[in-house]
């Protein structure tokens, strides 16, 4: 059993996202209400209200990034020899047999698992240190090839009906 975690050093740069996020979206809001408000009895009124604008921004920030750091605390990702338990903040684990998964879908940020019950269930983001990702993902692969090599063989056909030509005609 191994449990993996988001790693620490991919943390700060999460708070750089996050404060062109909101710093740019202030700006570009302060600089719209100065612009609609110029020249206008109401341009008095953006004194004070860019001043809240920015503390509400600050805060939003503040939360985002305390929220982005509980989810690096406590995000698990536990894998076994039978299967794997997902350990998210503020929702239910999410266990799975390793025969449940059925396939992986490669994107930018990371590798999209599919299962039988759905497709693209969860993912694994890389997020998590290089190696450790790399890990993660072999033994997806790993089990997919044994649950494709341990899937039985499809059933011959049933035979099909005869045709309409080669019934015996029935009389009325």
């Amino acid at each position: 059993m191994k449990t993996y975690k988001l790693d620490p050093a991919k943390l700060p740069a999460q708070k750089k996202t996050l404060i062109l996020v909101y710093g740019i979206t202030f700006l570009v809001m302060a600089a719209l209400s100065v612009g609609i408000n110029w020249n206008r009895e109401s341009m008095k009124s953006l004194v004070w209200m860019i001043p809240l604008i920015a503390a509400l921004f600050v805060y939003s920030g503040w939360r985002a990034y305390q929220q982005r750091k509980s989810l690096w605390e406590e995000y698990t990702f536990t894998v076994t020899e039978d299967g794997l338990v997902l350990h998210q903040p503020k929702y239910p684990d999410l266990k799975l047999s390793k025969t449940d998964i059925t396939g992986i879908e490669d994107v930018k940020n990371g590798t999209y698992v599919s299962t039988t019950r759905g497709r693209r269930l969860f993912a694994i983001t890389k997020l998590f240190p290089d190696a450790d990702y790399a890990e993660m993902r072999a033994t997806m692969l790993r089990w997919i090839d044994e649950n494709k090599a341990s899937k039985p063989a499809e059933e011959a056909p049933a035979a099909e009906p005869a045709e309409e030509e080669d019934l015996p005609e029935q009389e009325e």
